[in-house]
């Protein structure tokens, strides 16, 4: 009784129970005027703040958290009880199955919420990416059964459809529903990837849950778990923030900035030499580790600011290097799909990489053609077909194919329009000597390579919130490159190409956490495009080399810079 008295007056200071009489009265008029339906349904949604219930009644709101059923039965018999006070005629009378409260949590701590198990009666949290709903279906409020004796007042009222029919307290007969007074509400279920979970977990969620629900973004539920059925009471969508411009980066990345002298090029290839170092030599490979280092960038700016996502397609030969690297870079990611090895689904794989990356480590010839063209479709028209609707493309893709000799990926290439220098044999004595090692000798990771990578991970949160514009000295090179490139080689050169470089150049100038992007920013997505141009490049392959000693770097870039002012005509500091 105590409990019930202090529920009654939490809701009596919240002044929810004048609105509990307002609802009640519309509900007994509706009644009124429809004498036909008197089994109507009354559901009353209760929204209920977990901090300021805990501040004000800590043991009201202790006994929510572990055992909101009980909490929620008692809400609706004060519900009810309200409901018999405004009760003035004998012949409006109301069953208790009838009324119910709908609860619903919001402000709760996740700190307070147990974590997912599987069976437990209090409030459990999950946390996840929608990745699919269902069609909606109805289920029953309430069943209505009469005696065929017509009993006097032997109707019943249940809350649930009985395994078998129930009988009269009179005269013992079985009972028949009356089918039309059944009340019925919607219900859909909704499958989560969980965020600390390989396994997809399905929820039932409910009537005004539902509008809540978007295909790929993450949430938070809190609900009780009993046996085969979950009641969900909160479902809130997972926003990120970005961080604030006062956060200090890492110490070592920070000294790394000032060492590269503020030049992205610099340091951003200092930066991307740090991915895969456990499935390749340090300084092999750079062309398509800043690349996919670029990308991830891109995934956290478009969560946080709505820029353009990069995607990745790498040219190259067929070997298993490429894809090992992609597998790695994808793990700084806040999610990653592989498509082809566990999940087939190109829709379920690009909803459930949502905020991250979608990898293809397979060859794309190996992928089926439905496969693939789901994926190209998806691409260029920046969203998911799934089964019940269209999703907005939230992943990067990130695929490998044949030499771009072959005439089949040069529409692959102008979807994805950044093609990204791979494996074309320039690493072969290094990756030898690589193999041979670690089969004589297995390297482990050390500590220090994984506190790098999670440098990077955490440097790569903090510059997501950055906005970033394009001056117009590098719009000027830009444009002008991308007319020369396309009047050397239009096929070779997609009109997707001028979004990728501009997404390149604005991606470069964000982890230099820069808000303008600038001429050394656009000079170095060009040199990343010309590098994964298809063969014959525009550029003399000495100019396209990554060597592991910066100094003969920047003489490299110095020398293509020189090449690219002959290339479009014009000097680049004065353009």
């Amino acid at each position: 009784m105590e409990v019930n008295c202090e529920i009654l007056l939490y809701l009596d200071r919240r002044r929810l129970l004048d609105d509990m009489k307002i609802e009640c009265k519309e509900f007994l008029k509706e009644l009124s005027e429809k004498p036909m339906n008197r089994f109507l349904p009354f559901r009353y949604v209760l929204e209920v703040d977990i901090m300021k219930l805990l501040d004000e009644f800590p043991d009201l709101g202790k006994m929510l958290l572990e055992e909101p059923l009980a909490w929620n039965q008692i809400a609706s018999d004060i519900l009810y009880s309200c409901l018999q006070t405004l009760i003035r005629d004998a012949d409006c009378q109301v069953d208790p199955a009838q009324v119910a409260i709908t609860l619903r949590l919001y402000a709760l701590p996740r700190i307070l919420c147990r974590p997912n198990r599987r069976y437990n009666t209090g409030l459990v949290s999950f946390e996840g990416t929608l990745i699919h709903t269902s069609k909606p279906t109805s289920y029953v409020y309430h069943t209505v059964w009469s005696c065929p004796e017509q009993c006097e007042g032997n109707e019943i009222v249940l809350q649930y459809i009985p395994k078998s029919s129930p009988k009269c307290c009179i005269c013992r007969s079985v009972l028949f529903e009356n089918s039309g007074m059944r009340r019925c509400g919607e219900k859909v279920k909704a499958t989560f990837l969980l965020n600390n979970g390989k396994l997809a977990k399905t929820f039932v969620i409910v009537d005004d849950l539902i509008s809540k629900l978007k295909e790929g973004a993450s949430y938070l539920l809190a609900g009780s778990v009993i046996k085969k059925i979950t009641a969900i009471w909160l479902l809130e969508e997972v926003t990120t923030l970005a961080a604030p411009i006062t956060c200090v980066a890492p110490i070592d990345i920070q000294k790394l900035y000032d060492v590269c002298d503020g030049l992205s090029w610099k340091f951003i290839y200092c930066l991307a030499s740090s991915l895969g170092t456990n499935v390749c030599p340090l300084n092999c490979f750079m062309h398509l580790k800043i690349s996919l280092l670029l990308s991830l960038a891109s995934i956290r700016a478009n969560t946080l600011t709505g820029s353009s996502i990069l995607h990745v397609l790498v040219a190259g030969f067929d070997t298993s290097v490429v894809g090992d690297i992609m597998t790695e870079a994808s793990k700084l990611a806040e999610r990653n799909v592989l498509l082809g090895t566990t999940n087939t689904s190109v829709a379920t794989a690009l909803v459930g990489s949502s905020g991250g990356v979608c990898v293809m480590p397979l060859p794309l010839h190996t992928y089926s053609t439905k496969q693939t063209s789901s994926i190209l479709s998806s691409i260029e028209c920046n969203e998911v077909t799934t089964e019940n609707c269209k999703v907005k493309l939230k992943s990067a893709v990130w695929a490998q194919g044949m030499d771009l000799k072959k005439i089949v990926l040069y529409n692959v290439a102008s979807v994805f329009g950044f093609v990204c220098r791979g494996d074309f044999g320039e690493h072969n004595d290094e990756m030898v000597d690589f193999i041979l090692q670690n089969a004589v000798d297995p390297l482990e990771t050390t500590e220090e390579e994984i506190q790098a990578l999670k440098d990077v991970k955490h440097y790569l949160d903090l510059v997501a919130g950055i906005t970033v514009s394009i001056d117009k000295r590098a719009e000027r090179i830009l444009r002008s490159y991308f007319l020369a490139a396309r009047k050397e080689n239009s096929r070779g050169v997609s009109v997707g190409s001028m979004s990728a470089l501009l997404s390149a150049s604005l991606t470069s100038a964000r982890l230099c956490r820069r808000s303008v992007a600038n001429v050394e920013d656009a000079v170095f997505a060009i040199w990343l495009h010309v590098s994964g141009s298809p063969e014959p490049r525009f550029a003399p392959e000495e100019y396209l080399q990554t060597p592991a000693d910066v100094k003969k770097l920047h003489k490299i870039m110095d020398s293509f810079k020189e090449w690219l002012e002959q290339f479009i005509g014009g000097v680049i500091s004065f353009m």
